[in-house]
């Protein structure tokens, strides 16, 4: 038998898309982003649970000193200098920051947070709105 289970979490961030994009994207913009973290493994422990939710606060409490309030940006985009000049958070990515790349950044840090445990990461689902989202699978 396999478990499935899942804890969500949120935050908000700005960013746009520069890298090969001219789109409405490009502008600067911000979002309420939810983090859907889905765990899987075949046993329970002896609370006969698949793990207690509070072994996910190490993953929120990285997005929360990570992401949470930042602009994210492409390495490349011109506006990093001024918004890091100014005092402003700042997180930077090899590629353009999109739902799709911090799906993988997340899911990098969760399988990290999670390779000694008995369980492993299933999947990271991120949504930017309530109607786009994407889900990436380990």
């Amino acid at each position: 038998m396999k478990y499935i289970i899942h804890k969500e979490f949120t935050f908000e961030a700005a960013h746009r898309l520069l890298r090969n994009y001219s789109g409405k994207c490009s502008n600067n913009h911000g979002h309420s982003f939810r983090v859907k973290l889905s765990l899987e493994g075949s046993e329970l422990d002896e609370k006969d649970m698949l793990i207690d939710f509070k072994e996910t606060k190490a993953l929120k409490s990285w997005i929360d000193n990570t992401l949470d309030h930042v602009t994210m940006l492409w390495d490349e985009d011109p506006l990093v200098k001024y918004l890091e000049e100014t005092g402003n958070k700042v997180f930077l990515t090899r590629k353009n920051p999109t739902s799709e790349h911090l799906a993988e950044i997340i899911l990098q840090k969760a399988c990290q947070l999670f390779e000694d445990s008995r369980i492993k990461v299933h999947c990271i689902e991120i949504n930017e709105t309530c109607t786009t989202g994407v889900k990436i699978y380990s």
